[in-house]
Formats: C-alpha cells, sequence, structure tokens
C-alpha cells in the first residue's frame, strides 16, 4: 500500500496513546502519537470520543440516584443476556468517580475500567497500523529537531496493515557515589557519542574526541534533550533503562531544574506507576516509545544465569564491558577511570551502550516487538500485558456481537464461584534409566482445544441466560461439565486467523512474526485463568485442562493398544519407550488420524488436534522423588545425538550453585556413558572439603520485595541484611544500571556462622553444608540407579583421607 491512497490517507503506526484535558472545558482530548510511512512523526488529536460504560437496565433507578447522567438505550446484552444502559461521561475522571459510587452500592458496571485511548480505538477496530485521512498541519518542531511533527485534528481513522521499521537510539548513564550524574552515551540513529561533565578547565581540555563536555548537570541534561529530538529515534532503549537510567535522570533534572523534553510534541517525560508491582511500569515520552532491554530478552523467554548487561553480552554476542566484568572494586574502577582515564571512562561508557544494541539487533527484538504491537493493538511499550493485550482483541470483536463484557474484579455467577481452577495432567512416571526413548508433543495443545471444542467466553452456556436452554439442547460439552454453543466462537475465530497467519509467516521465512503469533496464542489460557481478566471464569479454563487431560490419557491408551510402553507424560507431552526412532513419524501420522476420527464421533466436530514426534532420546533417566520410590514429575534428563537436556534440574535452577550445576552435568554425562562416577564424586568432595572450589560455592536468590520487609528469614534474606547493615563493598557504591539490573538478586555463601553476602564474608565457610546440601542431592538420583549411597561415598573419601 502506499503512503497516500487514492482517498488521501496516509498510512502510520502508533507509538503511544493517551489523554489529556483540554485547557478551560477540561474536556478530554486523544493523543495518538507514531510514525508515517515517509518517516514523518505525527500526532491525532481527537475531541470527538466521550468515555463511557454501561449498567444493567435494571438498575437505572438506582444509578441515576447515585449521580448518574442520563442513561441511553442501546442494543447490547451483557454476557449473561441482561439488557443495558449506556452512561456518558464528560471525562475519565468523571467516569471513575461515578464506577467507584455505583460499585461501593453493589451496582454491577461493564467496561468501566476500559482506558479512554484504547478504547477509542477498540471502537475503531484499529490495532497499530492505521489509515489516517485528512489533511495534516506541521507542529512547530523542537530546537534541533530534524523535522516537525505533523498534526492531524479530529481526522477520520480505519484500521491498516503496514509494518514500520522503528530507529533506535541506546543510553546508558554513570553516575559517582553520591548518585551525581557523570555522563551519558548514546549509541544509535548516527550517534556513537558521550555527554561528559567536566568539572574544570583541565577536564575540558583532556576530554575525548568522542564526547561533548558539560559544565553541569542542568548543562548536560539540556544537551541530552537537544541531542535526543535531533536524532529523532522511535525507540530509546537501554539496559534496566526504566528502572534506573530514567528514574536516576528525573531525580537529577528536579535537583538541576532541568526538563526532561525529549518528545516529538510538548510534554516532559513521565514515569508511569503499576500498583502493586516493585518496579517501574513504563515511561511516557510523546512520540516515543521506551524499551528495556532486559525486558525484551525476557519476552522472548531468553534464560540466564544474570540479566546483567555484562552477563547477557558475554552470553549473546562473546564480549563483555571494558574497565571488567563488575564484582568487588568494579565501581571503583569507573571512578578512577573517571578522574584519570577520561578516555578509558568514554570507551566504557560507549560500549555498554552499543552493547544493549547489539543484543536487540541481534535477536531482532524491535521488530519482534512491532510484531507483537500489530497482534495485539498495544503500543510496543505494553505488548508484554497479555491481559490487556487479550483484552483489547476480544472487546474489538465481542463489539460485533452486540454484547458488553464485565468491569475486572466483578463477581462471578453462583455455578462460576465454586469452581477452582485446575493446572494440566501430569501421568506418574517410572523412575530409573531407559533407552531408547521416544518424545512426542501435541502442537499447541490449549489453542488446538479452544479451536476444536469452541471454549468461548460468549459461547459458554450459562445456568441463568434462559436465552440458552435452545443451545443447550446441541451443546458442545466439557469433561468438567462446562458446555459450549456449536457456533464458531471469537477465541476460535481469532485462533483460526493467528494460525493461518504462522503458517503464512513460516512460508515466507518471517520468523518474527511466526515467534510473535505463538506468544499470542500460548497466552490465551493462562488469561482466562487468572482473575485479573474480566473473562476469568474457572469453567473455561478447566474445560480447556480437561479436554488436555482426556486426550493425554487417550494418546497413552492409544500407545499402550500397541505394544509400547508410555513411561511418562505431561500436560500435552508423552515418553514412549518400545519403538524405534525411524518409528515416531509414522505413529505420530496414525495416531492422529485416529484421533481425528474420534473427535469426529463423539463430538461430531472437525479435530484441530495433532501430535508431533518430537525428539528420541538414546537413554532418559527420571529421577524418583527424594525419600520415596515413586518417579518425580517435571524433571528428566536425557540423551539425545551427544547432548545432555536437563528439565526441572538443579543445573537449570539459578538458585543452586556452580558447583551442583557442574557436579549434576558430570554425574549424568558419566552415567549415560557408563562410566564410573564413585571416584569423580570422591574428588570433588575433597576438593570442597580443603578449600579449593570455594569460588563455585555461591548462591544466587532473588529478593521480592524489600529485605525488610520479609516476616520469614530464608538464608537470602539474612544476607541481604546484614549487607545492608555491613555497609558498601570494597571499591565504593557508584552506580550502574548493570548493578541495579542485580539489585534484587542476592550473592550468598553460608558460613559457619550462617548466611553471609559473598562480598563481605567475615567468617569461615561451612563445607559440610555444601558437601550435604549441595553434592549430596544431586548425586543421590545417579548413585541410587547405580544401586550406590552417598554415605558410602563419603565414608571411603573419610578412608582414604587416613593413608
Amino acid at each position: 500500500m502506499s503512503e497516500v491512497s487514492a482517498a488521501g490517507g496516509r498510512l502510520g503506526f502508533i507509538l503511544n496513546a493517551a489523554h489529556v484535558a483540554e485547557p478551560g472545558s477540561g474536556r478530554a482530548v486523544v493523543h495518538l502519537y507514531g510514525k508515517l510511512q515517509d518517516g514523518r512523526p505525527f500526532v491525532v488529536r481527537d475531541r470527538r470520543p466521550q468515555p463511557y460504560f454501561y449498567v444493567e437496565s435494571s438498575a437505572r433507578e438506582q444509578a441515576l440516584s447515585l449521580g448518574a447522567p442520563e442513561p441511553e438505550h442501546v442494543d447490547r446484552r451483557t454476557l449473561q443476556g441482561q439488557p443495558v444502559l449506556r452512561l456518558r461521561l464528560p471525562s475519565p475522571a468523571a467516569a471513575a468517580e461515578l464506577r467507584a459510587r455505583l460499585q461501593r452500592r453493589g451496582v454491577p458496571t461493564f467496561e468501566a475500567d476500559v482506558r479512554f485511548a484504547y478504547r477509542c480505538l477498540i471502537d475503531r477496530g484499529i490495532r497499530s497500523a492505521l489509515l489516517i485521512e485528512g489533511r495534516p498541519r506541521p507542529l512547530p518542531g523542537w530546537e534541533g529537531a530534524p523535522r516537525a511533527t505533523a498534526v492531524f485534528d479530529e481526522p477520520a481513522l480505519r484500521p491498516a496493515e503496514w509494518t514500520p521499521a522503528l530507529t533506535t537510539l541506546s543510553l546508558d548513564i554513570e553516575t559517582d557515589p553520591g548518585g551525581r550524574l557523570l555522563s551519558v552515551a548514546l549509541w544509535g540513529c548516527g550517534a556513537r557519542e558521550v555527554l561528559l561533565w567536566c568539572p574544570d578547565a583541565a577536564a575540558r581540555a583532556a576530554c575525548p574526541a568522542a564526547a561533548t563536555p558539560c559544565a553541569g548537570e542542568a548543562e548536560l541534561l539540556e544537551a541530552l534533550g537537544r541531542r535526543i529530538r535531533a536524532l529523532d529515534p522511535d525507540v530509546i532503549t537501554g539496559w534496566n533503562i526504566i528502572d534506573f537510567d530514567v528514574p536516576v535522570l528525573i531525580r537529577r533534572a528536579a535537583a538541576a531544574g532541568a526538563a526532561l523534553e525529549w518528545g516529538r510534541a510538548p510534554g516532559a517525560l513521565r514515569q508511569r506507576e503499576s500498583s502493586g508491582r516493585r518496579f517501574s511500569d513504563s515511561i511516557f515520552i510523546p512520540g516515543r516509545v521506551v524499551l528495556d532491554g532486559i525486558r525484551l530478552l525476557r519476552a522472548v523467554s531468553v534464560r540466564l544465569e544474570r540479566y546483567t548487561l555484562e552477563a547477557a553480552a558475554r552470553e549473546l554476542l562473546g564480549e563483555g564491558k571494558t574497565l571488567g566484568g563488575g564484582g568487588a572494586g568494579h565501581a571503583g574502577r569507573i571512578m578512577h577511570a573517571f578522574r584519570h582515564d577520561p578516555q578509558g571512562f568514554v570507551e566504557y561508557n560507549l560500549t555498554d551502550a552499543r552493547l544493549v544494541l547489539d543484543i536487540l539487533e541481534k535477536l531482532e527484538l524491535v521488530p519482534f516487538t512491532v510484531e507483537r504491537s500489530k497482534l495485539t493493538g498495544m503500543p510496543p511499550d505494553r505488548v508484554g500485558a497479555s491481559i490487556a493485550a487479550f483484552d483489547f482483541l476480544y472487546l474489538s470483536r465481542l463489539r460485533a456481537h452486540r454484547v458488553v463484557a464485565p468491569t475486572v474484579g466483578a463477581e462471578l455467577d453462583a455455578a462460576a464461584a465454586q469452581a477452582h481452577t485446575h493446572g494440566g495432567h501430569v501421568l506418574p512416571s517410572r523412575p530409573g534409566l531407559h533407552d531408547a526413548v521416544l518424545l512426542f508433543d501435541f502442537k499447541s495443545l490449549y489453542p488446538s482445544i479452544i479451536r476444536t471444542f469452541q471454549i468461548d467466553p460468549l459461547g459458554l452456556i450459562r445456568q441463568d441466560n434462559s436465552d440458552d436452554d435452545a443451545a443447550a439442547e446441541a451443546a458442545i460439552e466439557a469433561p468438567n461439565g462446562a458446555r459450549f454453543r456449536r457456533r464458531r466462537g471469537i477465541l476460535s475465530a481469532m485462533l483460526d486467523d493467528l494460525f493461518a497467519s504462522r503458517e503464512q509467516a513460516k512460508r515466507a521465512g518471517n520468523a518474527v512474526a511466526s515467534h510473535a503469533i505463538k506468544v499470542l496464542m500460548n497466552s490465551f489460557y493462562g488469561v482466562l485463568g487468572t482473575s485479573a481478566c474480566r473473562f476469568h471464569d474457572p469453567r473455561l479454563a478447566n474445560a480447556i485442562t480437561g479436554f488436555g487431560k482426556h486426550f493425554l490419557l487417550w494418546a497413552k491408551s492409544w500407545m499402550e493398544r500397541r505394544g509400547l510402553q508410555v513411561l511418562y507424560g505431561d500436560t500435552d507431552s508423552l515418553f514412549v519407550a518400545g519403538a524405534a526412532p525411524a518409528d515416531g513419524p509414522r505413529l505420530a501420522a496414525a495416531l492422529n488420524a485416529d484421533l481425528a476420527a474420534y473427535v469426529s464421533a463423539a463430538w461430531r466436530l472437525p479435530s484441530y488436534l495433532e501430535m508431533e514426534f518430537e525428539m528420541a532420546f538414546e537413554r532418559l533417566f527420571l529421577p524418583p522423588v527424594r525419600g520415596g520410590g515413586r518417579g518425580a514429575t517435571k524433571r528428566y534428563v536425557g540423551l539425545a545425538q551427544g547432548e545432555l537436556h536437563f528439565t526441572g534440574m538443579e543445573v537449570v535452577r539459578r538458585d543452586w550453585t556452580a558447583l551442583a550445576h557442574e557436579v549434576q552435568r558430570e554425574l549424568y554425562r558419566r552415567l549415560f556413558a557408563g562410566e564410573p562416577v564413585e571416584a569423580y564424586l570422591r574428588e570433588v568432595i575433597g576438593q570442597v572439603a580443603a578449600g579449593r572450589r570455594d569460588a563455585h560455592l555461591v548462591y544466587h536468590k532473588t529478593l521480592r520485595k524489600n529485605e525488610r520487609a520479609y516476616r520469614a528469614l530464608p538464608p537470602h534474606v539474612v544476607a541481604a541484611r546484614k549487607r545492608r547493615a555491613a555497609g558498601p563493598a570494597p571499591g565504593g557504591p557508584a552506580a550502574s544500571a548493570d548493578q541495579d539490573a542485580q539489585r534484587d538478586v542476592i550473592d550468598y555463601v553460608m558460613t559457619v556462622e550462617g548466611p553471609e553476602p559473598a562480598d563481605r564474608r567475615t567468617h569461615p565457610l561451612d563445607y559440610e553444608h555444601y558437601i550435604e546440601r549441595q553434592l549430596r542431592p544431586v548425586a543421590e538420583p545417579v548413585l541410587a540407579a547405580l544401586r550406590r549411597d552417598f554415605g558410602e561415598v563419603r565414608r571411603n573419601e573419610r578412608q582414604l583421607e587416613l593413608f
């Protein structure tokens, strides 16, 4: 599609949406900021929309008595089939106040909590990309900005399809021990530069060529705003930028009396808090979006031992920071470089900014975010909010059915309130060492169940809806007793479109779009299972998991009827022994054919369920539960094509020591290879007892809240309190985003006097603790498979010490 359509429209992509109060009238004006296809920034300003929500028609008089305006009659009903009235309010604040009054008096409201700006997009069916039909006028650009923002006042808006390439600027700051701003590095959009505080003439004379000297914080902050506006990025990124860099800049700007105006339209940068969360929700900049490198990495499920920039860069890029990669004395090295080696300091700051952009580009994280925004309609910095994304999509389609949704937190009906949500079904495992095991998985099991059986909030037949009596005659009944209409549901239609789009993306080689679609589809079950979703109903979630259990057991029975042994199963997967690897694809195809016939005969429906042959293990170990003979769940180790695969074991958990990780890997390598393990274990035990493995005995545990807020005192909380009491670590307390990214992770060791911070240890290590609590647990399953005992290994090790 061309930038200007035959009707004169212009393609654009929304970066953020908000509303502001109009001066004088106080009327809410929707502002949509974004980027046009020709590269220009734009803002749509629309004062036409008016906030509204619904109440049941039967509540009309009570609503009026509580200060509601005269309701409008509308052809809409609740999910329970009750007619509703629409209440229009002069502002979002007035709507929120009325909603609170109604709820306090027990009057149910509907869609009263939908964000005003999002409501306008939902009503127009717009998901990020849009066609703007109207004549723009220029908004005078900021000082140094390369182009003026195009302003559209109350244009016609229509949904469109366009994928923009967003420009990205990486930002990294450095501060001194008192929190004062030392420098800001910028990398991207053609910039490779540092804004550097140079307090005197000597410092300005020594300022490196890659840096711009600034006489103080106010000058540095003003220069930063000018450079951002001149570089004009769509995206500003950094490592922990939302929870460290920007909050620091806000504090320093307030102290210096400087403004943080980085946007493409008037308005200062704002930090939006999220209630109930430890960290900030997001940063609002008119016309730009802030994406945090750590959050983007976690969004694609990249698992790292630590989420510092140093750890991520080493793992993903094969390079790290300059001036060393953290640890004791790292902050001191930064301050020394700032005072005595400005060239090294600037290089360090600039490298940090570059590494973030390199990681994002290697993993295509910004294009991935754009694809998720297109799919969900959420702005790029909100695509990870799975409940809000589901809300946006489902409400958009629910409108066509002339049905309204409850406000979040509405009381469930009697049948739903009595139900409890159940998880995926797990089959008991057969513990021990097994040869030649095939792994089968249901492909996208829960989305496929939704598509097949029309599991849908609108399609659920409710006991309190008399209109459902006729539908109940031909209903699709789930194993949990929930019944659904046979007509195509909203969720099924959404998934039909998403499955087709994913296949198209795969054929086109668009891995980014394919992965974005997969993430969205897999979120549907989890969203329906949480009470924070307006469509939450345990009957929906349990219908999905009930069908999942049914078909897992059906597949198990199918395999066993063919003389195969099912060793274990979990939610959507089966581990099967008794067949050759070459039989895997044939078995999966035969099972799928029989499964389709079974679904057709039992429910008179086409099946979207599909079992895939996933992997062949040469050897598979299923551990027993500790202290018992039955098999453990969600834990196994397999060997496939010479590679070890661990699931649920200590080696994949960050809160176990490096020693446990190393020993567990080596023990299973030896077990699968048929090599002896006892001599190896005795050697490691001896090394630990002799103090030669101290560097591998550090625990890493996350603090979920401030250490002073804990009532119970697990070891990492004790260590955190001791760390606070001990004061700064050697090297000084200069802060960095990399350190702050780890402020919720406590590194501690166990000493003869209990847990202590790893970098402030004052007592000898408790080696007996590590032998019994780290080596014994990872060794015992392997020794049990060999009919050996850890105590015996220790006795032999002690006997050897006597010679």
